[in-house]
């Protein structure tokens, strides 16, 4: 069997990489130029975790782990370079931030519920270092702007949330969904001209205000917006791509040819309007 590398070798690999006589292209690199390919291999590493799960083959999700590896250990060694930390800081600190958030399981701690270990989670990562927030602004900055879309606005709303800036209860958060709908359906299908939007910005804005609505309604319900969204769009269009979908099906439930009859018996008769609009919709807190 041939030998196994082990991680302080890849390491010295690494710094070799960078070293005097090392790869132009590597000796090149920065904490920004990286920035992109450490973006790509976490992508990489989600689809080889999705494809596991359809195929059961793990030798790409080991190879794409190994590529974002390479990119944590390839920061790192830009920032010894530097002289601002080094790989061995990088380890120390993930450790030490296990620990102390793991009380239950290295200091003895008991928790009675799962809710009671999550809330103990917040308090003790606000106790750390750089987590010392006094205000919703400074929580808010915290959050990647690189981040996808929805997963800032999720946490941005799970934030807003525990501020007290918007109401957590089941209705209300349904409330200003819907509400945020149907001034949206009124502004684009409505029969009210002096409802209609006026210009492109105006309709984005509403868009947003749905979209933002919705990062709340899963923020409240613990579910991963994005990753419902990745699950439908990948139920979409990998039959059109020609893949055969998760369950075995060339095509989304609502193409199957006996589905349409079904459709036409349980939908109602069209109208201008989503059943759920009520003639005079009230203004949603969303809304300013």
């Amino acid at each position: 069997m041939d030998k196994k590398f082990n991680f302080q070798e890849l390491q010295a690999i690494v710094a070799t990489l960078r070293g005097e006589n090392g790869c132009p292209w590597d000796k090149s690199q920065t904490h920004e130029s990286l920035k992109l390919y450490t973006l790509e291999e976490a992508y990489e590493v989600n689809q080889a975790v999705t494809d596991l799960t359809k195929t059961g083959d793990c030798a790409n999700l080991k190879e794409e782990l190994g590529d974002l590896l390479f990119q944590v250990l390839l920061q790192s060694q830009v920032a010894e370079d530097n002289g601002e930390f080094a790989i061995e800081d990088v380890i120390d600190g993930i450790a030490r931030k296990m620990i102390h958030r793991h009380p239950h399981v290295f200091a003895g701690r008991h928790y009675d519920s799962v809710e009671q270990q999550q809330a103990d989670w917040e308090k003790l990562k606000s106790q750390e270092e750089g987590h010392k927030q006094t205000s919703l602004k400074e929580e808010i900055a915290l959050v990647p702007e690189s981040s996808p879309a929805l997963i800032r606005g999720q946490k941005i709303a799970k934030k807003a949330a525990a501020a007290g800036m918007f109401s957590t209860e089941d209705e209300d958060v349904f409330k200003d969904l819907l509400t945020s709908v149907v001034n949206l359906q009124l502004g684009t299908a409505g029969e009210n001209p002096e409802k209609k939007f006026s210009s492109d910005e105006e309709l984005s804005e509403k868009l947003g205000e749905v979209l933002f609505a919705l990062c709340r309604f899963c923020a409240k319900y613990k579910v991963s917006g994005e990753m419902a969204l990745l699950k439908k769009l990948e139920e979409f269009w990998l039959p059109q791509a020609g893949r055969n979908a998760p369950n075995g099906r060339r095509y989304p439930f609502w193409m199957a040819p006996k589905s349409f009859s079904l459709i036409r018996r349980i939908m109602p008769a069209p109208r201008r309007y989503p059943f759920w609009v009520a003639p005079k919709p009230e203004k949603s807190s969303l809304i300013h």
